[in-house]
């Protein structure tokens, strides 16, 4: 009697770790889509990317040391010359000076808009 329950309880255990697996597998197959969906994008964003300057460099007169310096300053813009665009801190409602992230469009506190500081902040 001890063996069959002790069978049993062993069988759920097995059981339960087969779902946990089964569960990590399922997880992993949606990260892995996830992240073939957002190389895409990236892949579509860097071509459009690439035609808008070809446009521009072939409209204006502009050099590719143009844009390799204009990456530059706009780099150092936070301070940081790191590659990347570093996100703002905290944003401070113009209406009741409260301290809210730069996430919200709206103040949490008073409800006041707050606009965008570039138009790449709206996207």
């Amino acid at each position: 009697m001890i063996d069959l329950l002790w069978d049993l309880y062993q069988e759920r255990r097995i059981n339960d770790a087969q779902e946990g697996a089964n569960f990590a597998a399922r997880k992993a197959t949606d990260f892995q889509e996830r992240v073939r969906g957002l190389e895409d994008r990236l892949d579509r964003m860097l071509l459009q990317n690439m035609a808008m300057w070809s446009l521009l460099r072939d409209s204006m007169g502009l050099t590719d040391q143009d844009l390799v310096n204009r990456v530059q300053k706009l780099d150092l813009e936070d301070g940081v010359a790191d590659g990347k665009v570093t996100r703002g801190g905290p944003t401070t409602c113009p209406r009741c000076q409260r301290t809210f992230s730069p996430r919200h469009r709206r103040c949490l506190y008073c409800g006041q808009e707050v606009a965008a500081a570039t138009p790449f902040d709206r996207a």
